[in-house]
């Protein structure tokens, strides 16, 4: 801990640290332009010139040489220097405050606004702009330059469909281009040309295809870049901030809603170092128009003979109860089903599973539908889940991540961020999959298995760390009894697996061998789970075996498909387990069973008529979603439910972290959030709820679900502002103007549920052996179904301005299988799937290197590819 004196106050501060960061603590503001805390520094803009000086040496004793106070004698400097590339060293003294440092700010200001346009009425980084604050604070008052000298540039450059680039605005510091570089690992975009003509410029086709673009917007220091969803629509000293989180994945993303006059006008990150630190993904930002899109829900439907009918909700929810009560009489709630999706809020989810079990005595309840289907692996998580206080983005050179079976580029893209930089921190990354995914870029290790072959590959793993005599009993029972049964060798493994043994056998070693220990594993591996119980088993084996389990920086993590797939879960929405997924006495419906055994079907946030080419109206429908969907117009009922924008409620992520979002929006017309809707319909059956918000909801979460003990809204919830050290146009600062100007607090919030092997540490667990299932050999290649940040999914197709980019579904095919096939890149290409009845896909082939030979790759949800069935066969045609 270096001690350094600035401008006359000393303060200890981390060794490393820069003169920059280092005045914070203090209360004093270096201005920048081109630094930022999440980038690597480059000094390029000059703007955080100070004067620096060292103590002075004794050239004999190499001793600081004192004055007649007995304080060091200062060496300072000939020349200021960039606080943003000097590092502070014992005893170094800074002065900010000088004449000549005040000297340099105003002469870098007057320089950069020779040319910049006086844009600020018009501009959307008007009101958090740093430009605009450092000027305020540091600038000349008047320019010297003649305004017919300004330099001009192109001011309406499309850089991409999501993304305008206004270059007269431009200052050259770089952000953009190293975000996109040192960050998202997609170096897109460039400088081209020199001196004043110097410009950024998109290096790929389509341009600027990232899929964390939007961040470039936040990290200008300018309003160079600007969104051109949010381009004119507002200033940003009119929206009202309100603290919320991301809908769109399981990652949890804080963000911000920005509103005004009952209108979504921007999504902005919130700062959550613990999530997603920043960062947000484009889906994130972009695809929230849904909430206020005009093809919304706002009245109660009725079947009325063969249409639907616009009617009040006393007589919607009295239609309901007189419809549901005969039923109720005949056999009770056995033949009552009820699907949620797991989109809805814990709330939301923890109150239906009530009303069915509590009001209509049914387990007939499940949220696996569409891609939820792909659940598994949530006792591992209930036991084994990561430690409190798991911070994949700080993970180090002590901890080894196994990433099995994920897409996280695409299906939970902050997450691969926080994955990616967790490797850059020396943190051993191996990733494992069926095919080559972004992730593989950074790891140490990246393998390809067999799909079909995933338990193989595991117990190959397990068997290497019993062979290196590295396996850990404590906390575990069975150890000796799986040893014997694991009859399998390494090369046995590994030949099923398509593999190495070498190369199972150093991951095993360097797993069991390491401090720390995290698997994240996900949909492929999910889905390879359901399929064969021995993965899961083989899994479970070696978080056990390699003693990685109940404590920080150790254990599993799932990476789920929605933004409350782990809510649904905890809430106890399945047929076999309640709140606190404790398991039920009885065993209901699945909702593969409720088409064909229930009279009643209540469906809410989900659509199973468009997985489901056969689903029906199993007698009375009641649906209850934001829009008229394929089940809702098969429904007797339809209730209009109210978006996430337009309730509060909490999400719990896919690192069981309980998030609280605030309410943004006011709902449209009669929409009511959907854990209104479910409290009115149990109180017309007759129900005593007394439920008046979302916080009563919560309140009695926190009782009965013993993970979310002491997590009230009011302990959840957070501000929206918060105090900067720079005086900025808008006084109190809105964490955008934080962001662009580098003033991060290292904040976190949301409140993480404990595993069961950390609540009870001396909890023994068991382990068992179980054979791999004997995969039938096949002359067809295996279908790959992967995914695409953006897709034909229900809810992106109301926000126009990603509709661009939305990819052209294409079947990748290995350049080995092609040549064989006589398949070009470009050829059309007709599969024929072996499923009942067969299914025909025409596409375009895409002939690369990330899948290997026996295996097509082709995202689910692009036009013609909807609802494909992971791990079937497809015969490959070229069409002529």
């Amino acid at each position: 801990m270096p001690q350094v004196t600035i401008d006359g106050q000393t303060i200890n501060v981390p060794a490393g640290t820069l003169v920059v960061e280092a005045t914070k603590p203090l209360g004093t503001h270096i201005p920048v332009f081109c630094y930022h805390p999440k980038l690597q520094p480059v000094g390029m803009c000059r703007m955080c010139l100070v004067e620096v000086g060292t103590p002075k040496l004794d050239p004999a004793t190499r001793q600081p040489v004192l004055d007649e106070q007995g304080n060091a004698v200062i060496n300072w400097m000939p020349k200021m220097q960039t606080g943003c590339t000097t590092v502070v060293s014992e005893g170094m003294a800074v002065r900010t405050k000088t004449p000549a440092v005040a000297e340099a700010r105003r002469s870098i200001l007057e320089f950069l606004l020779t040319s910049h346009p006086l844009d600020c009425p018009i501009c959307d980084k008007g009101g958090e702009c740093p430009l605009q604050d450092h000027t305020l604070n540091y600038g000349p008052g008047n320019s010297r330059f003649y305004v017919q000298s300004k330099f001009h540039n192109e001011k309406v450059v499309p850089l991409s469909p999501l993304i305008m680039l206004d270059r007269e605005r431009c200052i050259q510091c770089a952000r953009c281009i190293r975000f996109q570089s040192e960050i998202a690992g997609e170096p897109v975009l460039g400088f081209a040309d020199r001196g004043r003509g110097l410009e950024i410029v998109t290096l790929d086709e389509p341009p600027f295809n990232s899929n964390y673009s939007g961040n470039t917007i936040d990290i200008c220091p300018v309003g160079a870049l600007t969104s051109r969803d949010f381009r004119f629509t507002a200033r940003v000293f009119e929206l009202n901030d309100h603290p919320s989180v991301c809908q769109q994945c399981s990652g949890g993303c804080n963000i911000y809603i920005g509103a005004r006059d009952n209108d979504i006008k921007r999504i902005t990150p919130r700062q959550n170092e613990a999530v997603n630190e920043i960062w947000i993904s484009d889906k994130c930002r972009f695809v929230h128009h849904y909430a206020t899109a005009p093809e919304r829900l706002t009245t109660p439907l009725i079947r009325a003979e063969s249409d639907l009918k616009p009617v009040s909700w006393y007589e919607a929810l009295n239609f309901i109860a007189n419809r549901v009560r005969p039923v109720l009489g005949e056999g009770g709630g056995k033949t009552i089903a009820g699907l949620a999706g797991d989109r809805v809020s814990n709330e939301d989810l923890y109150l239906f599973q009530k009303l069915f079990r509590d009001v209509l005595g049914s387990d007939n309840l499940d949220h696996r539908v569409g891609w939820s289907l792909w659940n598994a692996g949530q006792e591992l998580v209930k036991h084994f889940g990561a430690g409190i206080g798991t911070n994949l983005g700080e993970l180090t050179k002590n901890t080894t991540i196994l990433v099995l079976g994920a897409d996280p580029q695409n299906e939970q893209p902050v997450m691969r961020l926080r994955l990616s930089k967790a490797a850059g921190q020396g943190a051993n990354l191996i990733v494992a999959n069926g095919r080559v995914t972004k992730l593989a870029a950074y790891a140490k290790q990246s393998l390809v298995y067999k799909y079909g072959a995933e338990a193989y590959f595991l117990w190959g793993i397990v068997r290497s760390v019993v062979d290196a005599d590295a396996a850990k009993t404590k906390r575990v029972r069975g150890a000796d009894d799986l040893v014997q049964n694991l009859t399998l060798s390494v090369a046995a493994c590994a030949e099923k697996a398509g593999v190495s043994a070498a190369t199972l056998q150093a991951v095993g070693k360097a797993f069991a061998a390491s401090e720390n220990g995290i698997v994240l594993f996900g949909r492929e591996l999910m889905f390879a789970m359901q399929d064969d119980p021995a993965v899961q088993a083989a899994l479970e084996a070696l978080v056990l075996l390699s003693g990685h389990f109940g404590k920080q920086d150790n254990g599993v993590i799932g990476l789920y498909p929605h933004n409350n797939s782990m809510g649904a879960v905890d809430m106890g929405v399945l047929p076999d387990s309640g709140p606190g997924r404790e398991p039920t006495r009885n065993v209901g419906l699945s909702a593969r069973d409720m088409g064909l055994k229930a009279k009643v079907l209540y469906v809410v946030a989900a659509d199973p008529a468009t997985q489901d080419p056969k689903f029906r109206n199993p007698g009375f429908l009641i649906v209850q979603d934001l829009f008229l969907t394929e089940t809702a117009q098969k429904a007797d009922v339809v209730l209009p439910a109210a978006s996430w924008a337009e309730r509060d409620g909490t999400f719990t992520n896919t690192e069981r972290r309980v998030q609280y979002f605030a309410r943004a929006l006011t709902p449209k017309q009669n929409a009511r959030a959907d854990w209104e809707i479910i409290r009115d319909i149990a109180l017309h059956l007759g129900a005593q709820w007394k439920y008046d918000s979302a916080s009563d909801v919560m309140n009695e979460i926190t009782k009965t679900v013993p993970q979310y003990a002491k997590m009230e809204h009011a302990r959840l919830r957070v501000t929206a502002r918060r105090r900067s050290s720079v005086q900025t146009v808008g006084g109190d600062s809105p964490e955008p103007v934080l962001i662009a100007l580098g003033e991060l607090y290292g904040e976190t919030s949301g409140v993480q549920w404990p595993s069961s092997s950390e609540t009870n540490e001396d909890a023994e667990f068991e382990v068992q052996f179980a054979a791999p299932k004997e995969d039938t050999p096949a002359a067809d290649p295996y279908l790959a179904v992967t995914r695409s940040l953006m897709d034909r999914g229900s809810l992106i197709q109301y926000s126009e301005i990603v509709q661009p980019r939305i990819p052209a579904a294409v079947v990748e095919i290995n350049s080995h299988d092609a040549e064989e096939w006589n398949i070009a890149d470009g050829d059309r290409v007709k599969l024929t799937l072996d499923t009942k009845p067969p299914r025909v896909l025409e596409l375009p082939a895409h002939v690369d290197g990330q899948v290997p030979q026996g295996v097509l790759a082709v995202a689910n949800n692009l036009d013609g590819t909807m609802n494909l069935p992971m791990g079937a066969r497809a015969k490959v045609e070229k069409v002529n």
